[in-house]
């Protein structure tokens, strides 16, 4: 299956370009945030890698400001439904307010709801395209910052 995602990072639908856009991958999973950084580095992302929600908290904490966060449901100590909940209850609305997408293999429809109901923008089962992926880092990023 990685095999498979990651071979279809090099084909399908050409895409036009996410220059510059900082985007923060979030999964305990180093080969699928490789083939994710892979597709979104290829389109011009600044790609900035973290295994787990505690790792990415704290980089973001100290500053750090992605334009888009794509994040893991079930990781080790800080999990992505548990970081998305800290993020929207920050009381700066630069972390409050950024666009966070889902990356998870659980889709039953109660964990679809409860991640919308937590603030995500959007929500993506695994195993998924890289392509899509990359177009729906583009709609999310254009709907809610007019960017993408």
């Amino acid at each position: 299956m990685i095999r498979t995602l990651f071979a279809l990072s090099n084909l399908g639908v050409r895409l036009a370009g996410l220059d510059g856009i900082k985007t923060m991958i979030v999964d305990d999973e180093r080969v699928i945030r490789r083939m994710i950084s892979a597709k979104l580095s290829g389109l011009g992302c600044q790609v900035n890698e973290f295994a787990d929600g505690q790792e990415a908290l704290g980089a973001l904490r100290k500053g750090a400001r992605p334009d888009i966060i794509l994040v893991d449901r079930l990781m080790p100590r800080l999990n992505g439904l548990e970081l998305v909940r800290e993020l929207r209850k920050s009381e700066t609305d630069e972390l409050a307010k950024l666009p966070i997408i889902m990356l998870t293999s659980r889709q039953g429809e109660n964990e679809v709801i409860e991640g919308l109901e937590a603030g995500l923008d959007d929500y993506i089962a695994k195993p998924f395209s890289p392509d899509e992926l990359a177009a729906r880092v583009r709609t999310v990023l254009w709907r809610t910052t007019g960017r993408g």
